[in-house]
C-alpha cells in the first residue's frame, strides 16, 4: 500500500520539478493567454462537455429500458 501511494507521488513530483525548472519563453501570436475571457469560456465549455458526456449515457438508459420493457410486455 505504501508503494502504491508513494510510488506514484515521487514521479509526479519529479515531473513537476522538471517543468518548474524550465525557462519561460516569450508569448507569441499562437499563445492563448490564461487571463482572457476566451480561455475562461473554453475551460467552462470543456468542463461542461465532459460532465455531460459522463452523465448523458446513464440518463438515457432509463427511457431505453422502459421502452424495451413495454415492448416485451405487449
Amino acid at each position: 500500500m505504501w508503494f502504491g501511494r508513494f510510488g506514484v507521488i515521487v514521479p509526479v513530483l519529479a515531473m513537476a520539478g522538471s517543468l518548474a525548472a524550465k525557462k519561460r519563453i516569450a508569448a507569441t501570436a499562437g499563445t492563448l493567454p490564461t487571463h482572457s475571457p476566451l480561455f475562461v469560456a473554453l475551460l467552462i465549455g470543456t468542463v461542461l462537455l465532459f460532465g455531460l458526456l459522463n452523465y448523458v449515457p446513464a440518463l438515457a438508459l432509463g427511457p431505453v429500458v422502459e421502452h424495451l420493457v413495454l415492448w416485451l410486455e405487449a
